[in-house]
């Protein structure tokens, strides 16, 4: 397994990966995605993926900022979960952020093992948004100092 920076020949395969994701899931509210936006955040945000072998398994999308590192989008293929990749991809996102620079996040209310991995990883909710998504769930946010 190893982690690197996806650039933009890289895209194809996290719009695949997402749409493997949707295949699963159908469109369920706790990862949805749908091609607009998708398109519009790959097109705008940093990647970074965690491979094994030549194989795209996951990946995160973020904004960078001088003091904040807010992450948009987290995806890991059905065919790798319960693996500990996306741990292993994050935990490197931690290392990497810097001294005095925070991660944020959101997740849906329904999805329960990543708000159990990101509490794993340190992340402490700080809020909730009510009704944020379409189907009426809260959203809550989580940050890393």
């Amino acid at each position: 397994m190893h982690v690197e920076v996806l650039k933009g020949p890289q895209k194809p395969a996290m719009r695949a990966l997402v749409e493997a994701i949707h295949a699963e899931q159908g469109l369920a509210a706790s990862f949805y995605w749908p091609q607009d936006l998708l398109g519009a955040e790959l097109a705008t945000a940093e990647a970074i993926g965690v491979f094994e072998g030549e194989v795209l398994t996951g990946f995160v999308l973020y904004r960078e900022t001088p003091d904040v590192w807010e992450i948009s989008l987290v995806a890991t293929h059905p065919q790798f979960r319960r693996r500990g990749l996306m741990e292993h991809l994050l935990r490197h996102m931690i290392a990497a952020k810097g001294q005095g620079r925070a991660l944020w996040l959101e997740v849906h209310e329904e999805n329960v093992s990543a708000q159990k991995l990101y509490e794993k990883l340190g992340f402490t909710e700080v809020r909730r948004r009510p009704r944020y998504y379409k189907d009426g769930a809260t959203a809550i946010l989580y940050s890393l100092s």
